[in-house]
């Protein structure tokens, strides 16, 4: 159902979108993306989990949600012209919050864990409102068993609204929001029932990077990334591309896949990671390194790029003294870029001549993998620090900027040799508030996943921890491109692997 107190009224322009709301809002159009979702599970004061307190916590839930919208403005503006070259977000009069907000509870017997699961499945691939209807892209889905201490709460948006670290935000606030809204007042100025009327004043947006910062190109740099884009593809000579998973955009659905490693495992993880000079997000792709090395012939994949999903805030100036959210690294915004990662034919060579002649499953890692394992993930997390300390130079984003058209772009890409093998998203650790004495509301552990994104990596890892909650390991991939059983292998390598390192410690 439509915002309905939006339609028929005079929208104003705030601005138009940035490159990569633009890119984003182009994949989503095209369908070779749908939506992204991050999980919470959140504990229950114990005084608002009672029967008869349901009214009550349903209040201070929508309550808290108001609050962080109000501190967000890009969870308040719809878009407009969105199939145009140049769509712009826009103010909005107001929100139905029955269009953000759900409740679904279930019975005593019904397994929490499966439905849960199950939801995050379904909400990955589902598609948003017409885009016309003008409502922000983005809801929140909270399922709670019976009157249980805990509930999961859902968030799904789609990609142009924000990015996953804004997503981290939502949560934090939120729950920041919930612990401020139980000691209070429920009345908020501009909420009448279920309806949020917001505030005449236009919301103060954040602003595109490339708006805020110089996105210098070196020459160099500019004409290969052009030559590798433009060059037809009998020129391709490049081995490390993922020629063995062409690019399928139908029948669109995304396969998904999750592991949990306990906080116990966790921590001996990072104490290795630290002792070998590398995070978590090395580690996986090493981890990944190896595992696709197992799977895949050296006649078909004789080497491999992978791509890092980083986080821009660190290079935003300081937010403005007007900015409601205060600090330019609590932004709700979209200022996310990938670094690509090179893994060529004579190091995956060394390494599948370490590999067991066995692969059957349940091998472990031996101490020569495990060498080159530890080498790899340095390199990988050296790679990153020198994209840090060089900033936005020589950035996709600088390059984005020469991109006229979009979805013809995009619709381009999707017709030349796939890139990458894979890809790790890691939004890194969300504060929980779990050292309290279970009087206040916490968050006790986190899930990750977006959609299937049809021209992107054949296999998307979304890691996230929460602090003292130990972390979950998300897979994502296209049903129409990647043979199930190779993404199950694959998972069943990397938390094997991860549990026998976290054993070792």
């Amino acid at each position: 159902m439509a915002n309905r107190l939006n339609q028929g009224t005079e929208a104003t322009a705030l601005r138009k979108l940035g490159i990569n709301e633009t890119y984003q809002l182009a994949m989503y159009l095209l369908d070779q993306y749908r939506g992204t979702t991050l999980s919470c599970r959140y504990a229950i004061p114990p005084r608002l989990a009672l029967a008869e307190s349901r009214t009550q916590l349903h209040e201070v839930v929508k309550v808290a949600v108001v609050d962080t919208i109000m501190r967000h403005p890009m969870l308040q503006v719809g878009m407009m012209d969105a199939t145009s070259k140049t769509p712009s977000w826009i103010q909005l009069q107001s929100l139905d919050l029955t269009q953000h907000i759900k409740w679904l509870y279930i019975g005593e017997q019904d397994d929490f864990e499966q439905t849960v699961q199950e939801t995050f499945r379904v909400q990955l691939d589902d598609r948003f409102p017409d885009l016309s209807i003008k409502q922000p892209g983005w809801k929140i889905t909270v399922i709670r068993q019976g009157n249980a201490p805990i509930m999961e709460v859902l968030l799904t948006w789609n990609h142009p609204q924000f990015d996953g670290a804004g997503a981290k935000v939502f949560h934090e606030d939120l729950l920041e929001m919930l612990n401020n809204a139980e000691n209070g007042a429920y009345e908020r100025t501009g909420l009448d029932g279920d309806i949020l009327r917001l505030p005449e004043a236009p919301p103060f947006l954040p602003t595109p990077i490339e708006s805020l910062k110089s996105l210098p190109l070196d020459l160099r740099y500019l004409a290969k990334v052009f030559w590798e884009e433009s060059r037809p593809q009998f020129l391709n000579r490049d081995v490390s591309q993922a020629a063995w998973c062409p690019i399928r955009s139908t029948p669109y659905k995304t396969q998904f896949r999750v592991f949990f490693v306990d906080n116990a495992s966790l921590l001996a993880i990072l104490a290795l990671c630290r002792q070998n000079k590398t995070t978590i997000t090395g580690l996986l792709n090493g981890l990944a390194l190896i595992a696709f090395s197992s799977h895949l012939d050296s006649t078909v994949a004789p080497a491999f790029q992978s791509s890092t999903i980083m986080d821009h805030r660190r290079n935003l100036p300081p937010a403005p003294p007007d900015a409601p959210w205060v600090r330019s690294d609590r932004t709700v915004s979209n200022y996310v870029t990938q670094l690509p990662h090179q893994f060529d034919t004579e190091l995956v060579a060394r390494i599948r001549s370490k590999l067991p002649v066995n692969t059957s499953e349940g091998r472990d890692l031996s101490a020569d993998l495990q060498r080159e394992l530890w080498a790899v993930s340095a390199q990988n997390r050296q790679e990153i620090v020198r994209k840090l300390e060089t900033g936005l130079r020589n950035d996709l984003v600088g390059v984005f900027k020469y991109v006229s058209d979009w979805q013809q772009t995009m619709r381009d890409m999707a017709k030349k040799t796939r890139q990458f093998t894979w890809l790790v998203t890691n939004i890194g650790v969300l504060d929980g508030n779990t050292s309290d004495n279970g009087q206040r509301w916490s968050i006790g552990r986190a899930q990750f996943g977006l959609s299937a994104e049809i021209p992107a990596a054949a296999i998307e890892f979304a890691p996230i921890s929460v602090a003292g909650g130990g972390m979950c390991v998300s897979a994502i991939w296209p049903d129409c491109a990647v043979d199930t059983m190779l993404g199950e292998r694959i998972m069943a390598d990397l938390e094997r692997w991860l549990a026998q390192l976290a054993s070792q410690s």
